[in-house]
């Protein structure tokens, strides 16, 4: 009888033998047909250009390429549930590896396939690593391009979805609203002119490069007094001087009650030298206690002999009456340990610290719960990790609030997409991210970020170390973050940062004390000085507003947290372009252009500056004037004493 382990074993045997025959011809063929080799060297020729080609594309024939694989990648439809993910990654990565050992003709399809898998897989940016180890440099290359492009398309549909229609406004580039404004006029007929619109504010000061202006704009009327929009921030920091204890360090809301803490107990070493002292005192209660417990035991035992002969009951009594003594006395020791943690711990009953540094303060357990989860763990000075405490350190050194802000981005960052991924997998998505539309939850908050504008800043020594620093943090827990975090990206980071992070105002009834050199802190905010700050915020949809010395609306904080609102200061017409004061409009004319031209490196010509300028051009001509004046009548009557003479 044949069985199946005999079929299968003769027909291993079968297409070996075939293999081998094959072999044997295509040797026998190269070896004596000619026109087969000439054959076989156009074909290796062909293959060899192909890939040449691939390197030597210029980027705009590599994007025109990897536009045509996204179009035609974009007919498949993603699986939705994990198992089925990761069903499709695997098919995909091997469809892409088998497809690589086929040659450079088979790249682009396997590009196609590679990039598929990345779209399903949880950590790209650990997928775009692996990529780049293992497969060929022009697959690599054509997988990057596909997905900048998508970055592309996906920023060109962003200001079409965000912000949401129910926050009443919209982001457009003013270039192309001027640009089709002017068409409008242009199509008009001659002899009918239309007055001409004011410069912006932010001006591009004469510069021939056209690049996106954008400013946020209101969908509605609106009068003086009332709110537009209100939105959460997606990161925030207390400024170093607000770090005492009074305000909750994840949503800066004041804490009722709570006594200021000296400088000394904010410092990290301190408290790690307050821990010591504390537990040394623990410590010695325990010894005092164990010690009191003997000269009790002595004197019982003496005061038996002396009064051997009273009553059982009097001596049981005198016993009782040491016993309460020794306790009082030994148990002191440990009240005052207790009494030391209770006013190291809250100095009220809506106060809660970190349970292991001790420093970070919040007002509700939600709000310490929600920082840990985020970003806490990471930063926490008395956590398992040293790393933490030289970041802290590092970060104090600078006098920056950017490396904190950035290593708390990077932890939000993480800890929304998880429970994104979460509410997707539960079918229970809900709006994120200040969007509140599902159209503009396809966006991750990183991709909120890169259509923000930015300061370009040159990296420093500084910057370098910190970096280096925040590698060593953050990279267990985020992996590829060492890899996606360059030097470029993170200044670009800190650019972002410094253009449009906002000052928080929310001491209402709490004096914040003043900044020292100790506090100082040298990032850009945008804070129009109309009370005490006591942190930074930065906001997706208010990162947009542009300036000027006249606003029209201001950023407020209702809650008295970092949720911010934003304000009407005068009645707002749909249509119109919104804008907040980066700095102190009450300033002079030259203070202000001063401060924005090294802050935000741009000139402000807004209508106050304008006129404030030309008040200041005419008191300086009538100055030239009358010293003109001066200066002939002196002449004058130096001329006639002469003659006189």
């Amino acid at each position: 009888m044949v069985t199946g382990k005999t079929i299968a074993v003769a027909a291993t045997v079968t297409a070996a033998v075939a293999g081998l025959g094959y072999i044997a011809y295509f040797d026998y063929k190269r070896r004596h047909d000619r026109k087969f080799r000439r054959k076989l060297k156009r074909d290796r020729k062909k293959v060899e250009k192909k890939a040449d080609d691939v390197n030597k594309t210029s980027p705009d024939a590599i994007n025109d390429i990897a536009m045509e694989l996204l179009n035609e990648v974009a007919k498949d439809k993603l699986p939705a549930s994990p198992e089925e993910k990761e069903q499709f990654f695997m098919t995909q990565v091997s469809k892409g590896e088998t497809l690589c050992s086929a040659g450079p003709s088979a790249y682009s399809s396997a590009a196609c396939h590679f990039y598929q898998a990345l779209k399903v897989y949880p950590n790209p940016v650990e997928l775009v690593m692996i990529y780049q180890k293992t497969t060929p440099p022009e697959v690599f290359k054509l997988v990057m391009a596909m997905m900048a492009q998508e970055v592309r398309q996906k920023q060109l549909r962003y200001f079409d979805v965000f912000p949401a229609k129910g926050k009443n406004v919209q982001i457009k580039d003013k270039n192309k609203t001027d640009n089709a404004e002017k068409d409008k006029a242009d199509a008009k007929p001659k002899g009918k002119t239309k007055a001409k619109k004011p410069l912006s504010a932010e001006s591009d000061n004469g510069s021939d490069v056209i690049v996106p202006n954008r400013a946020l704009f209101s969908t509605k009327d609106f009068d003086a007094g009332e709110t537009i929009y209100e939105e959460e921030a997606v990161v925030s920091t207390l400024l170093p001087r607000a770090q005492n204890g009074q305000f909750c360090d994840h949503c800066m809301k004041s804490i009722p009650s709570a006594e200021p803490r000296s400088e000394e107990k904010s410092d990290p070493e301190a408290a790690e030298k307050e821990d010591s002292e504390e537990q040394n005192a623990t410590e010695k209660s325990e010894e005092d206690k164990e010690v009191e417990g003997e000269k009790t035991d002595t004197l019982i035992e003496a005061k038996k002999n002396e009064d051997a002969q009273e009553s059982e009951g009097n001596t049981a009594e005198t016993e009782d009456e040491f016993k309460d003594a020794s306790e009082n006395n030994a148990t002191s020791g440990s009240e005052k340990s207790e009494e030391t943690k209770e006013i190291k711990g809250s100095s009220s009953s809506n106060a809660l610290e970190c349970d292991k540094c001790h420093k970070a303060v919040y007002c509700s357990e939600k709000c310490r719960q929600d920082a840990y989860d985020a970003y806490h763990q990471f930063l926490c000075t008395k956590s398992d990790s040293a790393q933490a405490r030289q970041f802290a350190e590092l970060v104090k050194e600078t006098h920056e609030l950017a490396p904190i802000l950035i290593a708390k981005f990077f932890g939000i960052l993480v800890d929304r997409e998880k429970k994104k991924e979460l509410a997707r997998a539960l079918g229970a998505l809900s709006g994120s991210d200040g969007a509140g539309d599902s159209d503009a939850d396809e966006y991750t908050t990183w991709e909120h970020l890169e259509c923000m504008r930015y300061l370009e800043l040159v990296p420093s020594a500084a910057d370098a170390e910190v970096l280096k620093k925040l590698g060593e943090l953050m990279s267990s827990s985020v992996p590829g973050l060492t890899e996606f975090v360059t030097s470029e990206r993170y200044t670009m980071l800190k650019g972002k940062l410094d253009y449009n992070a906002f000052a928080v105002h929310n001491a209402q009834d709490v004096d914040v004390p003043a900044e020292t050199e100790a506090t100082h802190v040298s990032d850009t905010i945008r804070d129009d000085h109309s009370a005490s700050p006591v942190g930074i915020s930065l906001y997706l949809i208010s990162s947009h507003v542009t300036h000027s010395c006249d606003p029209n609306v201001q950023i407020v904080f209702p809650d008295n947290t970092s949720k911010a609102a934003i304000k009407t200061l005068k009645p707002v017409a749909k249509g119109d372009e919104l804008h907040v004061s980066f700095v102190d409009a009450s300033l002079d004319v030259q203070t202000r252009q001063k401060l924005l031209k090294n802050s935000y490196r741009f000139t402000c010509e807004c209508d106050k500056c304008k006129a404030d300028l030309a008040a200041v051009a005419d008191k300086e001509e009538k100055v030239e004037a009358t010293a003109e004046e001066n200066e002939k009548a002196e002449t004058t009557e130096h001329e006639s004493s002469k003659d006189e003479n």
